[in-house]
């Protein structure tokens, strides 16, 4: 247990249920999932990308983008998933829909165009048209297919769709019709963050960036922290993640990134380092700085007491309760727990939020149409902005390639902290190298501990949807992983 836990062992105990994310502290005691070796084959090999295509992808639901952002009739966005490319559009009528974008013709990519506002679309290779509804509009000098003597079969020619459904504001999409609902599919944990009001987020940043590994390497570094100190040792100076709380919620699962506080890892947990100053001492964390001259002192003080560095998460919690109700931020629906720390939700099977109270970032991992040796990795920045405050002008979407040297913190400065988009970098520079030493004849499969349980549950739940015991129709329960609490 991180012992920053005892901060909190005598709250929550009568809170639990009062909260729509129920705190994590007294932490729960996740299920045996055996200690099996993970195999290095799911990695590389084209026949387990088909069946994780067949049985996985094309069954599960998908995070498109925030459904304001189709704010108009005709207004589209088109997004590509492995092998597919699909078309979002608000239609005529106000509802959202979704199609693969395809023309029925002879196939072509229908919609070339990233996002836009159109009243139908036209392929551009023979000018069949399609209303913003999917039906059918114009079919180019009919009187040359015989098939259509008869009449043009409008009904049979549409686009075909996909299930779409709206959580939070967000837009989602299944490629299975007859799937169960989003609702359903998100269990209870899509309860717990609604807690933070996404609808009234704003989407500061999206970049794309290609990585020469298979898309469970980028999901298995972003859903474990054991190996924040060896590839992040920024991160354990301004946090704990050393033996972190996790919970397992049927196929997806949670963990508690403890902030504003320093790892039990490190010796000097106490003094105030530059980074630490800038991370932990700020007008969105306490108010009015606690000390004018904090940043040329070697002590740092509040109410006239000195504090530690591992400390700092204390003020920052009774600061955040002293003024709930007085800020657009819901601080009153959130435990103590949200008002200060890290919270990190991953949906099954390519969806991360990590959450913090004014903000956040949403991870999406997508598998490459043809090599499973790359993959595309999605980071979306949000924040919950006051009212009345214009959002800053968002800057345009790219696709990163690896090869071109990324420079993560230039990409993405002005709205990550470099601290953070150093850490995207770290791990994106263990991509290549995961992707390589897997495929080793000498590699025998991955050995995971208890910290990285989220792995092991992962990739129990893909195996199952592969074997065919877990579909969206029949889904494990919510503790199914878990055992019972106390």
């Amino acid at each position: 247990m991180a012992d920053i836990e005892a901060d909190f062992l005598n709250q929550h105990v009568e809170e639990r249920a009062s909260f729509k994310a129920p705190p994590f502290v007294p932490r729960r005691t996740c299920k045996d999932l055996g200690t099996e070796k993970i195999t290095g084959e799911r990695y590389f090999s084209p026949e387990f990308m088909r069946l994780e295509w067949e049985k996985v992808w094309k069954k599960t639901w998908h995070l498109v983008l925030k459904v304001s952002e189709l704010d108009q009739p005709g207004a589209f966005y088109t997004h590509e998933l492995g092998k597919e490319s699909f078309l979002f559009v608000r239609g005529a009528d106000d509802e959202v829909r979704g199609f693969y974008n395809v023309c029925r013709h002879r196939g072509n990519r229908l919609c070339q165009a990233d996002e836009g506002v159109l009243e139908s679309f036209t392929c551009p290779y023979h000018g069949w048209k399609w209303h913003n509804d999917g039906s059918l509009k114009q079919v180019a000098d009919p009187q040359f297919f015989r098939q259509f003597d008869d009449g043009i079969p409008a009904a049979e020619l549409g686009l075909v769709p996909v299930k779409v459904d709206i959580w939070e504001g967000f837009l989602w999409f299944n490629m299975d019709l007859d799937s169960g609902s989003l609702r359903d599919y998100l269990g209870p944990i899509g309860t717990h963050l609604e807690t933070y009001h996404f609808e009234e987020c704003t989407i500061l940043d999206y970049q794309t960036f290609e990585w020469n590994a298979n898309w469970k390497h980028a999901w298995d570094a972003f859903n474990e922290s054991y190996h924040f100190a060896e590839l992040h040792p920024n991160m354990i100076q301004i946090g704990e993640g050393h033996d972190i709380p996790i919970e397992l919620h049927g196929i997806h699962s949670r963990m508690l990134n403890f902030n504003r506080t320093v790892s039990e890892v490190l010796e000097d947990r106490s003094s105030w380092t530059e980074l630490r100053r800038r991370f932990m001492l700020s007008e969105a964390a306490l108010g009015p700085s606690p000390d004018p001259d904090a940043a040329q002192k070697s002590a740092i003080e509040i109410d006239g007491k000195p504090i530690d560095a591992k400390d700092m998460h204390i003020y920052e919690t009774e600061y955040r309760r002293s003024i709930q109700g007085e800020t657009h931020l819901p601080f009153e629906e959130m435990n103590d727990e949200q008002l200060v720390h890290q919270y990190h939700y991953s949906f099954f099977p390519g969806v991360t939020f990590t959450q913090s109270a004014d903000g956040g970032a949403i991870f999406r991992y997508r598998p490459h149409p043809t090599d499973p040796g790359r993959c595309f990795y999605d980071l979306l920045i949000f924040a919950n902005l006051p009212p009345g405050m214009d959002a800053p002008e968002r800057p345009p979407h790219q696709v990163h390639r690896y090869d071109d040297g990324i420079d993560y913190v230039k990409v993405l400065e002005g709205t990550f902290d470099p601290a953070y988009s150093k850490v995207v970098g770290e791990d994106a520079s263990n991509m290549p190298t995961l992707q390589a030493g897997c495929q080793s004849d000498s590699f025998q499969g991955g050995i995971l501990g208890d910290q990285e349980i989220r792995l092991r549950h992962f990739h129990h739940i893909l195996d199952g949807f592969i074997d065919g015991s877990i579909t969206t129709q029949n889904l494990p329960s919510q503790d199914a992983y878990m055992e019972p609490d106390g």
